[in-house]
């Protein structure tokens, strides 16, 4: 599982390159001759980097970014259409119930053949029947004629046949219609974890756009004091109480913030495009800080570590959709082993037929008859890969439920690491507001020394590294406190809707 705060960490770098780059130069100047009084360089104004970190009208803040990338992401419309899959398979489960109705029409021509003849008759040639040749007291009169069929070359029929699965429904019927609900249950959790993971992440690219918005402003301000550094060592160097030495260190020391300003600022580019890219904004949007980053957050009260592992295995939504895949992959052994028995189904037609074959003689009239019954049906097939089909379910079910303790083991340690980030980041805010006023102090006092020529040159680049690392220090721990606040209710579950994955799922997406 990955570290929360790694996400940050290629972004963090750059800032503390300035601070190493600003460091090295302190550590090759070598002592140098004090330099003649001369005009101090402003002290570094902290308004402009407060300012960049104060609230303004109209700007984004970290949960409309959340929910902008929420509602414009790719990951979570692939979730929906996978709940909408799944939804329709539950549908069909569901019909599955619905005794099967079936109609059909039907016309056949035969070929004309001889028409068959069975013998000879007598009949009446008065009457025209077999009743009644020899009537009491009269003549017997009788015909001899041959007796043949009917003969119909077209044949009609139409035909509704009702068949009821009784054995389904009992084996097979409610297992499919199990799994498909629980494999439905699943999807509508992993859609939740999705938006949840996307708003997390969108929240922590939010907070990284903030700081490299900070770290410019501090690489320019270093910038600053370094060029105001390089006029008080030019002076001394025309009075003769510095050495073309240290104007070249300095002068090194001014290339080199130039260059940190502008990795800051490509930086600062690079993040800014990231924040467009989340939120699917054209290049051309620009965006202004609208949440209030001057301030720490409030310390937050944590409960002992084994009660924030029971409560992320309890609400993780993750762990949910596992716990209904699990379900869906036990009915589906349960579907396969219904495979072994034999299928039941009670069965009635109706005919319309013209002839219909259960009227004799055969002649081209219509008749209406009908049937039921049942039918037992056994598939050799069926029962003979009915064993391996078992199997497959049993494996996989295997396989997902070590899946799920990999996940709960990933989540304890994601618990771990935001926790821990947190404690340290909170710790941090505190420290590091008293370490900036030490180095404000200590720039101003080693200024002051410069001046009256009792510091040198590199003494005071030194403090100036000190200061700018200060300040770099504390914008780290306000956004780090942040993101690890974020990361730590993510991996608790705590940012769970209160109506739950499910009622999340069904808001729409762009």
């Amino acid at each position: 599982m990955r570290h929360p705060a790694h996400g940050s960490a290629w972004r963090r770098a750059a800032a503390v390159g300035l601070v190493l780059g600003l460091a090295a130069v302190a550590r090759a100047q070598a002592a140098a001759p004090p330099p003649a009084p001369a005009e101090a360089p402003p002290p570094l104004s902290e308004d402009r980097l407060e300012a960049t970190l104060r609230a303004q009208r109209g700007g984004l803040r970290a949960d409309d970014v959340a929910r902008r990338a929420e509602l414009t992401s790719p990951d979570v419309r692939a979730r929906q259409r996978a709940v909408d899959a799944a939804r329709a398979r539950v549908d069909q489960a569901v019909l599955g119930f619905v005794p099967r109705l079936t109609g059909s029409a039907r016309y056949v021509r035969q070929s004309e053949i001889p028409v068959p003849v069975l013998g000879n008759i007598v009949v009446s040639p008065l009457t025209g029947n077999l009743a009644n040749i020899c009537p009491p007291g009269g003549p017997c009169l009788a015909v001899s004629a041959p007796f043949q069929f009917p003969l119909a070359v077209d044949l009609y029929t139409l035909q509704a046949g009702l068949q009821v699965p009784v054995s389904d429904y009992v084996l097979r019927l409610s297992q499919s219609y199990a799994a498909a609900s629980h494999s439905a249950s699943a999807a509508r959790y992993n859609e939740g974890a999705t938006r949840l993971a996307v708003q997390r992440d969108a929240k922590r690219i939010f907070y990284n756009w903030a700081r490299t918005r900070a770290s410019v402003v501090v690489a320019e301000q270093a910038l600053a004091t370094a060029r105001e550094h390089l006029k008080d060592v030019n002076a001394a160097f025309h009075v003769g109480t510095a050495s073309k030495a240290d104007v070249l260190r300095v002068e090194s020391q001014v290339a080199g913030s130039e260059l940190l300003v502008e990795r800051a600022h490509n930086l600062a580019a690079v993040v800014d495009e990231q924040l467009r890219i989340v939120l699917h904004d054209p290049p051309a949007a620009r965006y202004a800080l609208g949440e209030d980053l001057t301030d720490g957050l409030p310390p937050q009260g944590a409960a002992p570590l084994p009660d924030l592992y029971g409560e992320a295995l309890g609400r993780r939504v993750e762990l949910r959709a596992l716990d209904e895949s699990l379900a869906a992959l036990r009915a589906s052994r349960r579907l396969a082993a219904a495979g072994y028995y034999p299928r039941l189904d009670a069965v009635a037609n109706l005919y319309r037929s013209n002839p219909n074959p259960r009227y004799f003689p055969i002649i081209g009239v219509w008749h209406t008859t009908w049937d039921v019954g049942v039918q037992l049906t056994w598939t050799v097939n069926d029962t003979l890969t009915a064993p391996s089909q078992v199997r497959d379910a049993l494996a996989r079910t295997a396989e997902l439920a070590a899946q799920r303790a990999a996940l709960a083991d990933g989540i304890r340690m994601e618990v771990m690491q935001a926790y821990t980030s947190l404690r340290e980041a909170e710790f941090a805010l505190a420290t590091t507001a008293r370490q900036l006023q030490a180095a404000q102090e200590s720039y101003r006092v080693r200024r002051d020394l410069f001046r009256a020529g009792r510091a040198t040159s590199a003494e005071l680049t030194d403090a100036e590294t000190d200061l700018v690392r200060a300040r770099l220090d504390l914008i780290n721990a306000r956004i780090d406190a942040r993101i690890a606040r974020i990361s730590l209710e993510h991996a608790l579950g705590r940012d769970v809707p209160a109506a739950g994955p499910r009622a999340q799922a069904s808001s729409p997406s762009r």
